[in-house]
């Protein structure tokens, strides 16, 4: 089974983009505590506590167990699912044979490192509790070359079964909002950014839990899936893709940085400034951004971590990176904002590109593609939203072909967004200097808004 992603827009990446959408719609704003709020409080502070006291620290890393739920119904083996899989694939990728032998190097790469380990030969009589993953190929083409992922399937179930995603605590959200984590990216002179490398696999799998995530290929992809063919391996570290992944990631990280008693000020920072592999900083003066900078390497470095693509704004730190940590790139995105270091400014653009069907869905799914997570864009994609109100209003269905003036209405709207570009200064405020904040608010039948502004 071979997926490709030259035209996405299927119901799954719609649901994903609107969840999206409405997290930073909605960012700022919290609900009121209900009973069923206050079960997942219980049940997340259960997660923390059980977590603190299974993980453990060795030599080569920190190893963490599964965040299982209490009196989960029994979870089948999926090895049939997993068996079948294997088939699909490879009589998929045999039709290209360098997309098979790429789909194998990834696989010996894992192993070469240590994420994948093969498991031992079984007695017939073994009665040890086994889950297998199903896999496939995700290809990307563009015109340079075609990029192909490896993706395991978590929540691969038989009828009327549980997947291992289902029997699994998603654990709590630990993640700091990254409207948030932006603002606070704008105070200061300098800003720092870098990332984990593969944060996920550096966080290793207990030995106890790595049979529930098996997974089959092959000991020679040239020939196929035959019984003497079949490899059958497990994961070491944490799969990519559990439900628990986030938390598990994020748990480790914030208990390995709580062992430095002494920096607990740098730790903080960190802490609310750490996006899943991503770590923002800021620092007013060289010497603080220089210790920062050395200061982060290490800590990751005793957590078996490699922070790397280093990119700031000032041009003194960068030439004291080495070279195998600093980005190449010096206009990155920083979490989904493309940042000109050189200039330090944030740029700014919004696109939509027309469709030849226009429906209610595309309309909801042009709306929902524009990333906008600190509000700038509000004024300008406004009537779009507005746009996308009223067909509700309507009564459209999903894939209905909307009316001729509707369409032009769309296309005037589109005509209207595409192509702006705006450069923001990243900076709004210094670390160590007072700001009066100005607050403007208005409303008008259609919306409300607000916002604010340091007062020179």
């Amino acid at each position: 089974m071979v997926h490709e992603e030259d035209n996405p827009g299927g119901d799954e990446e719609d649901e994903c983009r609107w969840e999206k959408f409405w997290e930073l719609e909605s960012a700022g704003i919290h609900e009121f505590g209900n009973p069923e709020r206050e079960e997942k409080d219980r049940q997340d502070k259960q997660v923390w506590d059980n977590f603190n006291l299974t993980v453990e620290r060795r030599a080569d890393g920190y190893y963490v167990k599964l965040p299982w739920k209490d009196d989960h119904p029994q979870m089948p083996d999926n090895y049939a699912i997993a068996i079948r899989r294997l088939h699909s694939v490879w009589n998929s990728l045999q039709k290209d044979q360098n997309l098979l032998q790429r789909y194998d190097a990834v696989f010996q790469e894992q192993i070469q490192m240590n994420i994948l380990e093969d498991v031992a030969e079984e007695r017939p009589s073994s009665k040890t509790r086994k889950h297998y993953l199903a896999h496939q190929a995700v290809v990307t083409p563009n015109k340079l070359t075609t990029k192909l992922r490896i993706v395991f399937d978590e929540s691969a179930h038989y009828k009327r079964c549980p997947s291992l995603n289902e029997v699994l605590h998603r654990g709590p959200v630990i993640l700091p909002q990254p409207f948030g984590i932006l603002l606070r990216f704008r105070i200061g002179r300098i800003g720092i950014i870098a990332d984990v490398e593969k944060a996920f696999l550096q966080v290793r799998l207990h030995e106890s839990e790595r049979d529930f995530t098996r997974c089959l290929w092959l000991w020679d992809y040239r020939q196929p899936p035959e019984p003497d063919n079949i490899r059958c391996l497990r994961f070491t570290r944490v799969a990519f893709g559990l439900t628990a992944s986030p938390f598990l990631l994020a748990a480790t990280t914030h208990y390995h940085l709580d062992t430095y008693s002494s920096e607990r000020d740098l730790v903080q920072e960190i802490k609310n400034n750490l996006y899943v592999d991503n770590v923002l900083l800021t620092a007013e003066t060289y010497d603080e951004a220089r210790y920062k900078y050395i200061k982060c390497k290490e800590m990751f470095n005793a957590l078996s971590m490699n922070l790397r693509e280093f990119v700031s704004n000032d041009e003194k730190l960068m030439q004291g990176v080495v070279d195998k940590d600093r980005s190449a790139d010096p206009q990155p995105k920083v979490l989904g904002i493309r940042w000109n270091s050189l200039s330090d400014q944030f740029q700014v653009n919004c696109s939509i590109t027309p469709e030849s069907h226009v429906s209610k869905r595309t309309v909801a799914r042009a709306v929902a593609s524009i990333y906008d997570s600190l509000g700038w864009l509000i004024p300008l994609t406004h009537k779009a939203k507005r746009f996308l109100q009223s067909l509700w209003k309507e009564g459209y269905g999903w894939d209905s072909t909307l009316s001729a003036s509707h369409i032009q209405q769309w296309h005037n709207i589109i005509d209207g967004i595409s192509g702006f570009e705006k450069t923001i200064h990243r900076v709004v405020a210094r670390g160590s200097s007072n700001q009066v904040i100005a607050t403007f608010a208005d409303a008008s039948l259609e919306a409300m808004a607000a916002c604010r502004q340091p007062t020179c």
